[in-house]
């Protein structure tokens, strides 16, 4: 019986650790693709080198077929609902599949030729998927040109180094660590009678030591086998037999960590806890030894859970705000960007404003062009913004794009009257506007032009950051209306918007078409506005699902640890609560001292870890620990229910 029960557990600490190794795979796949042979991961950065986007691109393409890299750039599919993935080939030369199977839930990924970046920036992530050979030369090429690199090489410590930053890892260590200790002691409990009684007959203290850890590492390898077969059927089955290898490969280095560590637990605990010939003497209860390691446990446990739950729920929550807001660039997915090409020049960018300005004219009366620009905070250096974040200035296509399906003409904004403006924001916006508007006009003529909003619920209205089109998410900003974009502003200030990314247009073709009709389509650039945003939305929203995964890891290795404590003082009080239920006594009556101390010590645990964290998060940890402590009574009826049926049949 309990053999049985410690294979169960076993087989629950390694069906977490399972669901660990799969997070673990899906991030190195989602890295590293497999059918890819992806050695090295590089992103980099040309914002400082100067050369032109086609330009730089080509470049790379070169340098993929000459040195054998096999450069490939990760890009999202824009297509649907955007969760996708493609690989583009940056050169001519690898033989990639048409399409790449994913490990996980990932949708299978398209590979595409090197036309597919036409209308693509050249910073962002590479695969090497060829030789690497040459990676020196292209280092040496990248410093040269001063691109800004960051590498990563495909192997686990790589893939675990990424996965340890995320709190939600620490989190499923922390289950499985409370798993691992408990299930020692469970063990240890069980076995202590069996240990006094070989010790008292003359046994090798050695011996029983060695057959004791030995039967304890029997039963855990056998739910590690069991569930190790499962899950790599699993994995075959639904992912495909391709993936075995690597999974293999993840999961038995997780079995041996944790195995060792575990083995090391119960060398530690069974040596601390060995019976002495007083306690024979004394014929007290041989799992007695282990009554205060029980107790300093679940205190322990306790107080883990109540320190992580609450980082454990805000990082959740934080991670599913985050996915929320990136998966705005979903609404970008069709928008894109005029590019203005370094080589142009300062000369050459002042002869196409007036042409800029046109094709914003025309877009805007298609409602085809949405403005965003946003202030932060060193370009608001000095200006008193009272109580508001930041600053921005938008157009009401913009806020349509952002809040789709919502309703008003404005949505996500209340108005902001003149009166409630911050001086600060008055002086910096007036001498701005009098630059930017068409029509020359100075102070309450220039903002008699703009209407001025702010945030109708906290962080609800994304912004594209001033000279990045990168989007934010304030709190609350002031926010600048614009209601129209060509009448308002002039064309210097159209250009210059554009070319820093915070003027988005709605259509590749369309947009296209509009710059050969103004005799811009060999002077500027067309590329997608969302293709980094959407990856990075892809990601957050992968790492959401690991945090509540995790949360639910933190739950289960409470309950059971819980259920293991409440067990072993069960058979240490079975020699009183036996007679007394005997007797006639109800078991509220039984359990009420031991309760009634738990609850005690339970809420004074609560009081210190609140006060440690100095009130943040109180309300979690009050709810976590009142959840503990009502659940407290259940666990020790139902381990004293079952040991006095025990003693009932002389099982114990």
């Amino acid at each position: 019986m309990h053999r049985k029960i410690a294979v169960a557990v076993s087989a629950l600490l390694f069906a977490l650790l399972a669901v660990a190794v799969t997070l673990v795979a899906t991030m190195h796949d989602r890295s590293y693709p497999q059918e890819l042979s992806t050695k090295s991961i590089v992103n980099l950065d040309f914002s400082s080198t100067g050369m032109d986007e086609t330009q730089a691109i080509r470049e790379l393409g070169v340098l993929s077929d000459s040195l054998h890299l096999g450069l490939v750039k990760v890009a999202p599919d824009l297509s649907g609902d955007q969760t996708g993935q493609v690989f583009v080939k940056v050169g001519t030369e690898g033989d990639l599949p048409e399409r790449v199977r994913r490990f996980g839930n990932d949708q299978d990924a398209t590979v595409r030729g090197k036309e597919a970046l036409e209308h693509s920036y050249a910073s962002g992530e590479y695969l090497v998927t060829g030789s690497t050979n040459g990676l020196p030369a292209f280092k040496t090429w990248l410093t040269g040109h001063r691109v800004i690199t960051k590498w990563n090489d495909n192997n686990l410590g790589g893939t675990l180094r990424l996965v340890v930053k995320q709190g939600s890892f620490a989190t499923s260590l922390l289950a499985a660590t409370a798993l691992m200790v408990s299930l020692v002691l469970y063990w240890l409990s069980v076995k202590a009678r069996g240990r006094a009684l070989r010790a008292l007959a003359g046994v090798s203290t050695w011996r029983i030591q060695y057959e004791d850890l030995a039967g304890f590492l029997v039963a855990i390898l056998t739910g590690a086998v069991v569930v190790d077969v499962l899950a790599l059927a699993w994995t075959g089955v639904a992912q495909g037999w391709d993936f075995v290898p690597k999974y293999l490969g993840i999961l038995v280095t997780f079995d041996v960590i944790v195995i060792a560590l575990t083995m090391a637990f119960a060398v530690g605990m069974s040596a601390a806890s060995w019976p002495g010939p007083a306690m024979l003497a004394r014929r007290e209860p041989a799992v007695k030894s282990l009554g205060k390691v029980s107790l300093v446990l679940k205190g322990l446990t306790f107080v883990l859970v109540l320190a992580a739950v609450a980082p454990a729920f805000t990082a959740y929550t934080t991670a599913r705000g985050s996915a929320e807001q990136q998966a705005r660039w979903k609404a970008l997915a069709d928008q894109v960007v005029v590019s203005v090409p370094a080589a142009l020049g300062e000369e050459g960018f002042q002869q196409i404003m007036k042409q800029v300005g046109d094709v914003v004219g025309d877009a805007e009366k298609k409602d085809a062009v949405a403005l965003s620009y946003t202030w932060e905070d060193e370009a608001l250096e000095g200006v008193d913004l009272g109580k508001y974040d930041t600053l921005a200035l938008v157009s009401p296509g913009w806020l349509r794009l952002m809040n789709k399906g919502a309703s008003g003409d404005l949505p996500g904004l209340s108005a902001l009257p003149a009166d409630q403006l911050p001086a600060g924001v008055k002086e910096f916006v007036g001498p701005n506007l009098d630059l930017w508007t068409r029509d020359k006009s100075t102070g309450a003529a220039a903002l008699s032009k703009i209407s001025f909003y702010h945030f109708s619920q906290a962080g609800k209205v994304p912004l594209a950051g001033g000279g990045s089109g990168e989007l934010i998410f304030p709190k609350d900003a002031i926010v600048m209306v614009a209601p129209q974009l060509h009448a308002t502003f002039n064309d210097d200030f159209l250009a210059s918007a554009a070319s820093t990314r915070n003027l988005v247009f709605t259509g590749l073709g369309q947009t296209q078409a509009l710059l050969i009709e103004h005799g811009l389509q060999y002077k500027t650039q067309v590329k997608y506005a969302a293709e980094e945003g959407v990856l990075l939305a892809q990601f957050t929203a992968y790492f959401a699902w690991l945090q509540g995964v995790s949360l639910i890891a933190l739950i289960v290795a409470l309950v059971v640890s819980s259920l293991i404590a409440a067990f072993i003082t069960a058979v240490l009080r079975a020699k009183r609560d036996f007679p007394l239920r005997l007797a006639g006594q109800e078991w509220r009556e039984i359990l009420a001292d031991r309760v009634i101390i738990e609850w005690c010590v339970g809420l004074g645990l609560a009081v210190m870890i609140i006060g440690f964290r100095r009130g943040d998060g109180a309300l979690l940890v009050a709810a976590a620990a009142l959840v503990g402590l009502l659940a407290a009574p259940v666990t020790h009826l139902l381990a004293t229910r079952w040991t006095f049926e025990n003693v009932s049949r002389r099982r114990l």
